[in-house]
């Protein structure tokens, strides 16, 4: 599960940030996870809670985590579509040819502080 060392890094950023704008609280903590990141957010957001419970800037920090959906994009129309089978066709034209798109990264998108 690295999930946990993703965590305990994402802490670390958060107490620099808490550090650098001096904030006593950090109240919610937004990330964005690609679709191709091999992380899980659930993991993430089970793991957040036991990295940051030694810090009481981080206490009640609320963690949203987004995770984007996996998309293709069509050769044939150049449409991106979501399709949640395993041999998506495109829903615009039926064609079977097709790239899957989406992010590998891991984003910290904003910071609530106080």
């Amino acid at each position: 599960m690295h999930e946990l060392a993703i965590a305990l890094s994402l802490v670390d950023q958060l107490r620099r940030i808490a550090e650098r704008e001096h904030a006593t609280r950090i109240t919610c903590v937004r990330i964005r996870v690609g679709p191709t990141s091999g992380v899980d957010g659930e993991a993430l957001a089970f793991c957040f809670p036991m990295a940051a419970r030694e810090y009481p800037s981080l206490e009640a920090t609320q963690l949203q985590i987004t995770t984007e959906p996996l998309q293709w994009l069509c050769l044939t129309c150049h449409k991106l579509f979501s399709e949640p089978s395993s041999e998506p066709v495109c829903p615009y034209c039926g064609a079977l040819e097709h790239h899957l798109t989406g992010s590998d990264e891991l984003t910290l998108e904003s910071v609530e502080l106080t």
